[in-house]
């Protein structure tokens, strides 16, 4: 783990993610499953990378921006709640202010590096197992209808095998990609489309149900909306490599 201060008490925390390759989407008989998941097909990723240890948060997000666009923020644990209510392109924003810092780039991961982080290794609808019932995703993850219909401190529940917080559940986090169909066969480094409409986020949220926060699942929206049950991850690119 590496840590990043970009703002007066506001400190990034981002976990090496090794190089690897992977089984992108989900198969037809996967319980849940919408037709974008598909075809299920073989990326490689030819880079370790740096992926945020949790969401980012509405203290972080307000120390950096100086405003809390956040709609959950009452409460004494309204900081360390991740933030929402922001669009993609707020991200953006977001993300210029902290490369301005001097201290490595930022970014939004790729729909297939959050896929990769998400599954950290393994191939079952979620990181914890096929739970067909869905009956241990309460364990694991803040959904619907366990969230009580709000967002909740990051960090609360479980971690992933890699050391990734929240990544199911609690907020939907943007990814860098248009949103477009996978296309056939194996990949290298995928980047998404050159173009398109819509942006991709990834994960469930404490609006949705457990189906949604299936590692394959996908979503979009146009990047100038912004949803209380949406957020973001950051990828951090240091000066050297990640290990």
């Amino acid at each position: 783990m590496h840590a990043v201060a970009v703002a007066p008490g506001a400190t990034l925390e981002f976990v090496a993610l090794p190089p690897g390759t992977y089984e992108r989407g989900s198969a037809e008989t996967e319980a849940g499953r919408d037709r974008d998941e598909g075809p299920r097909h073989r990326v490689t990723l030819t880079r370790g990378f740096w992926l945020g240890r949790h969401e980012i948060t509405q203290a972080q997000w307000t120390a950096v921006m100086g405003t809390n666009p956040a709609v959950f923020k009452q409460g004494p644990d309204a900081p360390r709640r991740p933030v929402e209510s922001v669009s993609w392109d707020d991200c953006a924003r977001f993300i210029a202010r902290l490369n301005a810092l001097g201290v490595g780039r930022f970014r939004l991961p790729t729909e297939a590096e959050w896929e990769y982080a998400a599954r950290a290794g393994t191939t079952t609808r979620f990181p914890w197992g096929d739970d067909p019932k869905d009956f241990e995703t309460h364990r694991f993850a803040w959904a619907n209808s366990r969230s009580y219909a709000v967002t909740h401190p990051v960090g609360a529940k479980p971690p992933n095998p890699w050391g990734l917080y929240d990544l199911h559940g609690n907020v939907w986090e943007w990814c860098s990609d248009w949103y477009g169909p996978y296309p056939a066969g194996p990949l290298t480094d995928p980047a998404g489309p050159a173009e398109g409409r819509e942006r991709v986020f990834r994960g469930g949220s404490w609006y949705d149900f457990p189906p949604s926060l299936r590692s394959a699942n996908r979503h979009r929206h146009v990047p100038d909306r912004r949803y209380t049950a949406v957020g973001l991850r950051l990828a951090w690119e240091p000066e050297a490599p990640a290990p």
